[in-house]
């Protein structure tokens, strides 16, 4: 597994290092308003990829798992097909609404459309633990994006738009080259047994994920309605760059949990799977918790790095905020919901999200018009934190996960031993906003990773060791 994760790490890291590039040009590039349509627009793409694809990806990662010669492949890409056919009409209905403009929203559904064949195609990659192709693959999707979006932004200077439609053509682009790799022969054709079967377990599990999708809508939409464009960009800029980190770390585990926990579950061997469930949740913990805190106490200069001027002195407030949040989001999709997909009980998860839904649009509702953006931060982190509780519990009545405390317990004190030395790190002042950010980072990695060695988290002591005595 140690050696899948860090292939998914590679993917996530390069693609990441695209992400933040992309944050750090146009938040220099374009105003919080013109940022701002970006934000809102892929929200909006975001949501109809799920609404409309979800229930094929994740059949495809489900069943494709399970047995290694089952093809479903032409199966799922006519009921895309049909899909993509109808999708206009949906998004009109949308635009009429809403009220929402019809320039970015046509541009968002070209992404919704991108992102749920990207998937599409990363989820057979997953399936069948197709590492190489899955890292190529994302890697290339972002470099293309990030070049096209250059060219749209200062070329032709169409502001917000043209990000969108720079990400649109980054997946499109990607599909040409991989897609023929994804479909090669033998193919099974369509066939109505499988598309029932694909119905029959999508459509509940998209049913019940579309609380999580509107949840992660709602945020940007309500700080749009209430504070403006300008307040969506800022909000947006930051949080997208929170979720660049943490989404690359929590994805290169989960990534690796899924396939694997499935097969071990079919196979009808509870141990494993319970040994499996154990060492992904420490090592997802591992990866993402450092990340929170080192995050947390940089916030200032990470912002000073990466964002425009426009946007630095909000994001200084909001980031220690938004990457508790994320890190709470990151155990309930990389994890949590590993239970329910074993045990197909769609509804839970469901049940989970809608508690998610109501707890953050609450919050919102009654303190982002009186206390700002700080208050839409506060808001998602503790509909998050409250819904990995509430997600425990519900797990019992799927596939209990099992209790990991010692290996949660090590890793906490080695995060506590990391900050200390990370905040007095940050005390020596530098001119220079790069060298400043340095700094604290790497005191942060070094002495985390000696602690992480010391506890023998993950066992990483023991393999290095034996790695050591073989060499």
């Amino acid at each position: 597994m140690l050696r899948q994760v860090s292939s998914y790490m590679t993917a996530n890291v390069v693609s990441a290092v695209f992400g933040f590039a992309l944050v750090m040009f146009f938040t220099r590039v374009l105003t919080p308003e013109q940022y701002g349509i970006y934000v809102v627009g892929m929200g909006i793409a975001t949501l109809f990829s799920f609404l409309l694809f979800f229930w094929i990806k994740t059949s495809l990662l489900r069943f494709s798992s399970e047995a290694e010669d089952f093809d479903m492949r032409v199966t799922a890409l006519v009921a895309f097909a049909v899909i993509v056919l109808l999708s206009p009409v949906l998004f009109e209905v949308f635009i009429l609404v809403t009220g929402e403009r019809f320039d970015y929203v046509t541009a968002a559904l070209c992404v919704a459309i991108g992102v749920g064949l990207f998937e599409f195609l990363q989820e057979l990659f997953r399936a069948h633990q197709k590492t190489g192709l899955f890292a190529s693959s994302m890697i290339l999707r972002s470099a293309i994006a990030f070049g096209l979006s250059c060219v749209l932004v200062l070329g032709f200077d169409l502001g917000g738009e043209g990000l969108l439609l720079g990400v649109a053509g980054g997946y499109f682009l990607t599909l040409l080259i991989f897609m023929p790799k994804a479909c090669q022969r033998p193919l099974h054709g369509f066939d109505p047994a499988i598309l029932k079967k694909m119905l029959r377990f999508g459509l509940p599990m998209t049913v019940s994920g579309a609380a999580f999708s509107l949840h992660a809508f709602f945020d940007r939409i309500l700080v749009v309605s209430i504070l403006g464009e300008a307040a969506a960009g800022i909000y947006g800029a930051s949080a997208d760059f929170v979720r660049q980190i943490i989404l690359m770390l929590g994805v290169a585990v989960g990534s690796a949990i899924v396939p694997i926990a499935i097969r071990l579950y079919a196979s009808s061997d509870r141990e494993a799977t319970d040994r499996h469930m154990a060492t992904s949740l420490e090592l997802l913990i591992a990866l993402i918790l450092p990340a929170t805190v080192g995050m947390a106490l940089t916030a200032e200069r990470l912002a000073a790095f990466v964002l425009g001027e426009d946007f630095r002195d909000v994001a200084t407030l909001l980031i220690p905020v938004l990457v508790f949040a994320w890190l709470f989001r990151s155990i309930t999709y990389q994890y949590i919901h590993v239970s329910f997909q074993l045990a197909k009980k769609p509804s839970l998860m469901g049940l989970q999200g809608l508690f998610i839904l109501a707890v953050s649009v609450s919050c919102m509702l009654l303190f982002v018009p009186r206390f700002g953006l700080l208050a839409a931060a506060y808001s998602l982190a503790v509909s998050e934190v409250c819904g990995v509780v509430f997600g425990f519990v519900l797990s019992r009545y799927a596939y209990p996960l099992p209790v990991v405390i010692w290996p949660c317990l090590k890793i906490f004190l080695a995060t506590a031993i990391m900050a200390v030395p990370t905040y007095l790190s940050l005390k020596i002042e530098c001119e220079n906003n790069f060298l400043a950010l340095l700094v604290p980072v790497l005191t942060g990695a070094t002495v985390y990773t000696l602690a992480v060695l010391t506890f023998d988290v993950a066992g990483l002591r023991r393999i290095v060791v034996k790695r050591m005595q073989a060499a």
